[in-house]
């Protein structure tokens, strides 16, 4: 009833707006057209507000009122040409054709092509010192690629080429700068060429720089914690990083508007920044907690959608989303799928092998987006963990008296390569087991003993639910893990075990100190 009413209300508007000026354009004379024209404008005005009014009203509607969006879809299978091991993990996109997108994934940079839906590796024609590309951002404009090359410390600029040999990148421009490139993670170029802005991660800073006399010249940087997204829209730039989002003027780098909100929720980690090319306006995505939202010009959010999760019905680390007028794309990165969400329908485009078949009723696991209080899971059990009650977070456990216990990062854990990101918990009468969506392994806590392990799972995008492991391809018991469990010594891992006061430490390190502490205990009681 609610939306019949608003629709009737808009409709009274619309015909007000185009009938009555038509009216008095018949029977007025010349003088008075200027006056019709003039009152025709801000009755236009008066819609356009009425409209947002109604979207606003259908945006704060319950779920029986309005269309719950589906982030799952139709599954299309992508044919991906690649060699290295591990989910593709895509993180950037840029549309250069009406079906055609580059992606980048840190490693390399594909050719998605939904309507054959093959995604090759495309290469650049020249050997660069590093190649770690980043984000890529096309400029129709120049017709070129501008490429964050984040280890490089630089920018590369390339021209795709097509023959018969297959696409690749012609190298024509690299940009190194010292005070303004360190490791770059996001690029945007502005729709006229002027302006190119760099959001710097190593350097925790947004830099803009202005093309003279067919170089790229530094104008100011400003400081951004994290720095991951940017977007230029007319005379502004945006940034994204830890915590913020911010809004600078293009030409002085003053700082005109900053927000750690997204309506409700806090900002943890927003990867990603870009024009949504169908309003004008901001579109962005928190790898953290797994949120996708659209925002004004001054920063403050249209919606949002999406939770970080098991399942489709959720993402898993989305670092980047988009919007045209085709419709809204998201980087779903430890799902290894881009899932492009039109008007009508969504699809799946996924570059492994179709997953989570077995979950017989989805949408139940469907997680809410305020799911983290900062970065630990709000809605979630605590577990005793030596001798403290921990709760998962994102990349730590945190404890009750306030110590973050840091997950394995690289080659901390059997010579892992993949840190823990988002974190969860499950549990049996004997064991923890702790897994993470950016991992093949997960860490077993002995409840009992107070022994610590690790097993390679060997899927990643795994969650723990209850007493179960949740992995894209099957569930996982706690006993099946456990009983592979490699368990750690103590004495290894407390090799210079360094700050155990600090706030944040560790996990691993904490461990072997704690453990050692309890050997006596164990030994007089006989365990």
């Amino acid at each position: 009833m609610k939306l019949k009413v608003l629709y009737a209300l808009l409709l009274v508007s619309v015909c007000a707006v185009f009938l009555i000026p038509l009216a008095q354009y018949k029977w007025s004379p010349r003088t008075e057209l200027a006056d019709a024209i003039h009152s025709t404008a801000e009755r236009m005005t008066r819609l356009e507000e009425s409209e947002r009014q109604v979207g606003a009203r259908l945006a704060s509607m319950s779920g029986r009122e309005r269309k719950i969006l589906d982030i799952r879809g139709s599954s299309i299978s992508v044919a991906l040409d690649r060699h290295d091991e591990g989910p593709m993990g895509p993180v950037s996109a840029a549309r250069i054709g009406a079906h055609e997108f580059l992606i980048a994934n840190y490693l390399d940079i594909f050719l998605f092509d939904q309507d054959r839906r093959t995604a090759v590796p495309v290469q650049i024609d020249v050997e660069l010192p590093v190649w770690n590309p980043t984000a890529v951002f096309y400029s129709a404009f120049y017709d070129r690629v501008f490429i964050a090359n984040y280890s490089g410390k630089d920018v590369v600029v390339a021209q795709l080429v097509r023959d018969a040999a297959g696409p690749k990148l012609h190298l024509t421009e690299r940009i190194v700068n010292e005070s303004a490139i360190h490791g770059a993670e996001g690029i945007a170029v502005s729709k006229g060429g002027r302006f190119m802005a760099i959001a710097d991660y190593e350097g925790n800073a947004l830099s803009l720089f202005e093309r003279i006399d067919d170089q790229w010249t530094f104008r100011w940087k400003q400081e951004v914690i994290g720095s991951h997204g940017v977007a230029i829209i007319g005379d502004y730039v945006f940034g994204s990083g830890q915590a913020t989002i911010v809004k600078f003027a293009v030409e002085s780098g003053q700082e005109i508007a900053r927000t750690s909100k997204l309506g409700s929720d806090p900002i943890l980690f927003a990867t990603c920044l870009n024009v949504d090319e169908s309003t004008g306006q901001l579109v962005g995505s928190d790898a953290v907690s797994g949120i996708v939202f659209t925002m004004t010009k001054a920063l403050k959010v249209i919606g949002k959608f999406g939770a970080n999760g098991p399942s489709y019905t959720n993402f898993s680390s989305p670092f980047c989303a988009y919007r045209d007028r085709q419709g809204m794309y998201v980087l779903s990165t430890y799902q290894d799928r881009f899932v492009s969400i039109g008007r009508d329908s969504t699809t799946s485009y996924e570059f492994g092998a179709a997953q989570w078949g077995y979950i017989d009723f989805p949408l139940g696991l469907r997680n809410a987006s305020n799911m983290l209080h900062g970065a630990a899971q709000f809605d979630r059990p605590s577990y005793r963990m030596f001798d403290k009650n921990v709760r998962a977070g994102y990349g730590a456990l945190y404890t009750d008296d306030g110590k973050l216990l840091l997950m394995p990062q690289r080659q901390e854990l059997f010579d892992g390569d993949s840190p823990f990101y988002v974190t969860s918990i499950a549990s049996n009468s004997t064991w923890l087991v702790i897994v993470a969506n950016s991992s093949p392994r997960a860490l077993l806590y002995n409840r009992k003993t107070g022994e610590l392990g690790a097993v390679t799972i060997g899927e990643w995008d795994c969650w723990a639910i209850a007493a179960e492991v949740l992995c894209p391809s099957r569930r996982y018991s706690i006993d099946e893990l456990s009983a592979e469990a490699n368990l750690l010594e103590p004495e290894q891992q407390a090799t210079a075990p360094g700050r155990l006061t600090e706030p944040a430490v560790p996990i691993l390190k904490y461990w072997a100190a704690w453990k050692l502490t309890q050997a006596p205990r164990d030994l007089a009681s006989g365990n």
